[in-house]
């Protein structure tokens, strides 16, 4: 499983959007994730950003949660993939990175040569030994010091849970998230106004979701059903994406 260039997720994403408007269904885990990374927008993100995809789309296309975890977990354990936690009102979900792709985010920051080394030793601790979703104080004294773990959370290496507890993080995530967050409350908003709360996918890829929902509104349809705040209606005009009530 490995990530595209940027040219061939160009590529991919504008025949993505000429393709009929339907939602994959896929047996293999990695046949799902790679269709996700293949259609991801890095490039509508300026600058451009490195791929994050987020677990609840898998459940969507992959029909089977135990398979998708006992995958997703694999992956992990095997240094393939850093799953992150996404801190979002409208999915308790993960988010998952390529661990080449954790590994680049914290390139692109530019950092000085003294950060680049600890950041290096951190990848190196998060990707092989510390794989939990977070991280107390007393774990990372083990290894880094206070001025260390302070550099590594004004990076974004480290975002705060609660007192000396951290989540585990890349330095790209901040602006993922933004954009993850916009996305999902503007797709929610959109079939609130609805009189019957519901709208075709078709007439769903014609509309806006507005300035600043970059990731496309199939990110955000695939995200909603895999954590069950939509639900897919099958239809002979194609899938009819509903609001879940109650």
């Amino acid at each position: 499983m490995k990530r595209k260039s940027d040219s061939a997720i160009a590529d991919e994403t504008l025949v993505a959007k000429k393709a009929s408007v339907v939602i994959p269904n896929f047996i293999s885990v990695d046949d799902a994730l790679n269709f996700l990374y293949g259609v991801f927008p890095s490039l509508a993100f300026k600058p451009a950003i490195r791929p994050t995809l987020v677990r609840s789309q898998i459940y969507t296309l992959v029909n089977n949660r135990t398979l998708v975890d006992a995958h997703l977990n694999k992956l992990q354990n095997t240094g393939k993939i850093r799953l992150l936690k996404l801190e979002d009102e409208t999915d308790d979900s993960l988010g998952i990175m390529l661990s080449e792709d954790y590994t680049a985010s914290f390139n692109d920051i530019g950092a000085s040569e003294e950060d680049c080394k600890l950041f290096e030793k951190f990848i190196s601790v998060v990707l092989t030994e510390q794989r939990a979703l977070c991280v107390n104080k007393s774990t990372l004294l083990k290894t880094f010091s206070d001025a260390q773990i302070t550099t590594l959370v004004q990076s974004g290496a480290l975002t705060t849970r609660t007192s000396g507890l951290w989540w585990i993080s890349s330095p790209c995530l901040g602006r993922f998230l933004k954009a993850y967050r916009t996305g999902q409350r503007a797709l929610l908003a959109m079939l609130r106004r609805q009189r019957f709360k519901e709208l075709l996918l078709s007439d769903i890829a014609k509309r806006e979701l507005g300035k600043g929902a970059i990731l496309g509104y199939m990110y955000h349809v695939l995200a909603h059903l895999g954590s069950g705040t939509l639900v897919s209606v099958p239809t002979a005009s194609g899938p009819l994406i509903r609001l879940r009530m109650g």
